[in-house]
């Protein structure tokens, strides 16, 4: 009567696991088609200087630097959304635009006169493809250079300041030209006879326009360097002098452009989902063959190889490799590897005492003994190569044999 509790105890559990070993990959396929889902799904940030993209050329340590010391970072996308008022500012605002790539041919001065109320303009000008469109009269020279000294001292920049890197070095002109602040100059002293030029300038506000900052420091700024020098500083005093940081991110609607296509916004609707079924049994598929397959076998290891079988396989190698003097070199070493004990000498014994041993034990010639056992001359022939072999055994024979009998 207990033997027949303890089989009744016993079925449920049997029951339950040959259910999840039915079900059980059908639950995976799907826990694994949401993760990938989700990932698919998932927003990244890859743009440079953006302050959520966390790699190299991201910019989430300023942002995150900037929100310690107390400064409120907002993050709005697309300058248009300043201009229709959307993302207000006002006063104890810095504006941070990180290049001018879609501001369009009359956007610049749009932006300008809408950002007219706020502290301070930034502008960045990472590239050769996206001059700063704002309506300054400014030249870009597209070298990079670093490390650079200040040369300047301003509210925000004090001379002692080092860039490690910039990207390009801007020349102001125009009538504005004599009130301009040219900083971080190719060379000390550069703009003493009244050039305006640098890797970052500052344009005085006036009714149409906040004071304005045009700089090359985007790779200076960026995750990856933003440690290096005076760099952080200057980001610092730059962008935390407001309480409130704007950082726009420009978009291609800004321009009046569509924005890019990706991947599932080129397929057509109806393909999307015969995308997802098809990833969907190509995965259960596999999973089905996995288990038509069975259960892994497990070895014991290290697993154990007869020494005969293994002599036999590489003999096999060699034969087939055609290499007849690599494998008399190789009986020619086991030999001497054999000998050394045999006559009471140390494996690392040099050759020459080795062969004046064996030829005091042999009765043979140092001469015959050095040939078997060091010279190695060409093997052409099998035959050769047997007759080497033999000649090598019948001398490791007879050492043995000589050295029986001395020890007898």
């Amino acid at each position: 009567m207990t033997q027949t509790v303890e089989t009744r105890a016993s079925a449920p559990p049997r029951r339950a696991l040959r259910g999840l070993r039915r079900w059980g990959p059908w639950v995976l396929l799907l826990i694994l088609a949401a993760v990938v889902g989700g990932l698919l799904s998932t927003p990244t940030s890859t743009g440079l200087l953006e302050p959520a993209n966390r790699g190299r050329d991201g910019g989430a340590a300023l942002a995150q630097v900037l929100q310690t010391q107390g400064v409120q970072v907002d993050v709005v996308e697309g300058s248009s959304r300043l201009m229709e008022g959307s993302a207000p500012v006002g006063p104890e605002t810095t504006v941070l635009l990180p290049h001018t790539a879609y501001l369009g041919p009359d956007g610049g001065a749009a932006l300008l006169e809408t950002l007219a109320p706020v502290d301070r303009l930034v502008v960045l000008v990472p590239s050769p493809e996206q001059a700063p469109q704002l309506g300054l009269d400014v030249d870009v020279d597209w070298i990079a250079r670093g490390p650079l000294a200040a040369d300047c001292t301003t509210d925000e920049v004090h001379r002692e300041d080092v860039l490690s890197t910039t990207d390009a070095q801007l020349a102001a002109g125009g009538a504005e030209r004599g009130q301009v602040e040219a900083c971080f100059p190719p060379g000390a002293g550069h703009n003493l006879g009244g050039a305006r030029e640098g890797a970052l300038l500052t344009w005085p506000a006036t009714a149409q326009r906040p004071e304005t900052v045009v700089a090359t420091t985007s790779t200076a700024w960026t995750n990856a360097r933003i440690t290096e020098e005076s760099n952080a500083a200057l980001a610092l005093r730059l962008l935390g002098g407001s309480e409130r940081l704007v950082w726009v991110l420009p978009q291609p609607g800004d321009a009046g452009l569509d924005a890019p296509a990706g991947l599932w916004d080129v397929l057509p609707r109806h393909l999307t989902s015969w995308v997802w079924l098809l990833g969907a049994a190509v995965l259960a598929l596999a999973l089905w063959q996995g288990r038509r397959l069975g259960p892994v076998v497990v070895e014991p290891l290290p697993a154990v190889v007869p020494a005969g079988e293994t002599t036999r396989s590489r003999g096999r190698l060699y034969r087939q490799a055609r290499d007849r003097e690599h494998a008399l070199a190789a009986i020619r070493a086991g030999t001497r590897r054999r000998l050394a004990p045999l006559l009471g000498l140390p494996p690392a014994s040099d050759q020459d005492r080795l062969v004046a041993a064996v030829a005091e034990a042999t009765g043979r010639s140092a001469t015959e003994v050095a040939a078997l056992l060091a010279q190695a001359g060409p093997v052409t022939t099998d035959d050769a190569l047997v007759t080497g072999a033999r000649a090598l055994h019948e001398l490791e024979e007879q050492v043995r044999t000589a050295t029986r009998g001395t020890l007898g």
